[in-house]
């Protein structure tokens, strides 16, 4: 990793990791958005099974790069509950009528 002189670079460094972040993000989001295609009730949008499955290897992710899984573990925690919340209301939006 990129080691920085000054307060600007790792700013900037951010930024960029930020832009990636987003695409990535709505990469992901386009994917929950068909997942909701596939489900019966806005109820089994929540998969507690596969919640802690992704907890689980995304913690092993961060470990094996020498990062902090309980950091990980609370990002995508909260990542999921916002993917949650879109997919139900793609869910909602694909069974109106």
């Amino acid at each position: 990793m990129t080691e920085c002189g000054s307060l600007e670079d790792v700013r900037r460094q951010i930024d960029g990791l930020d832009a990636q972040i987003v695409d990535l993000l709505f990469q992901r989001s386009h994917f929950v958005a068909q997942a909701a295609k596939f489900k019966e009730s806005q109820q089994a949008v929540i998969v507690p099974d596969r919640i802690e499955a992704i907890i689980a290897k995304v913690r092993g992710y961060a470990l094996a790069q020498g990062g902090d899984p309980d950091l990980i573990e609370t990002i995508y925690r909260r990542m999921i509950d916002a993917f949650i919340t879109f997919e139900q209301g793609k869910w909602t939006d694909l069974n109106r009528g």
